[in-house]
């Protein structure tokens, strides 16, 4: 098996690039992890995809990856690398073999990881896709607006919040409608578009949490 050495990651549930990695990010930083290397289809579809891996895979790679810690190291049981010779990022996985995080790597580090991998023998994952992702032109900080805007919305619906829904709706419609359940799906749905509806949607939330 291959090893890159001393890099650093920031595995989260989607995979970001270095450039979108936030200051209170937990950073690790690993001392050594397996790299493979795959085909560029391959890659393309587990960095965009939600995966799971055939046991007869990641079970050869349990506590392979070690991390360092203050005064020594740990292991991490299913995290390994993949690259296609042009792109690298590392992936961690339950005990079922599922993908739960996925990490890019800070720009010098993930050239000198592909140029490594370039020069093994490609090899073939064993994986099922479970979900394709369909945000894929969505930064970081859209995602995580439209899963905040989300959540406070289903706050107010399960607290009986009408009339606030019932003014949001009328600031992002430019009508009144009494019905909540249909003023609720609507604003759900229209917290994805990423237009000036989602942004009167952030203003209100900030002001009434305010007061």
């Amino acid at each position: 098996m291959n090893y890159i050495y001393d890099i650093l990651l920031n595995f989260q549930k989607e995979f970001y690039d270095f450039y979108e990695w936030n200051n209170d990010d937990e950073i690790i930083h690993i001392r050594k992890a397996p790299i493979f290397h795959i085909n560029n289809k391959d890659f393309k579809i587990i960095k965009n995809s939600v995966i799971k891996f055939n046991p007869s895979f990641y079970e050869k790679l349990y506590n392979r990856t070690e991390k360092f810690k203050k005064i020594n190291v740990c292991f991490l049981n299913y995290v390994f690398l993949i690259s296609n010779g042009k792109e690298a990022m590392a992936i961690k996985l339950n005990k079922d073999g599922l993908c739960t995080h996925k990490s890019s790597l800070l720009l010098d580090e993930e050239e000198e990881i592909a140029d490594i991998a370039s020069d093994l023998k490609i090899y073939t994952l064993d994986y099922k896709i479970i979900k394709t992702n369909n945000s894929l032109f969505q930064t970081r900080n859209e995602k995580e607006n439209i899963a905040d805007i989300s959540s406070k919305l289903k706050f107010l619906y399960n607290h009986k919040e009408d009339e606030k829904l019932k003014f949001l709706y009328l600031e992002c419609f430019e009508k009144t409608e009494e019905d909540i359940n249909i003023i609720f799906n609507k604003l759900i749905e229209e917290s994805k578009s990423n237009n000036k509806s989602t942004l009167k949607m952030i203003d209100f939330f900030k002001i009434i949490n305010q007061k």
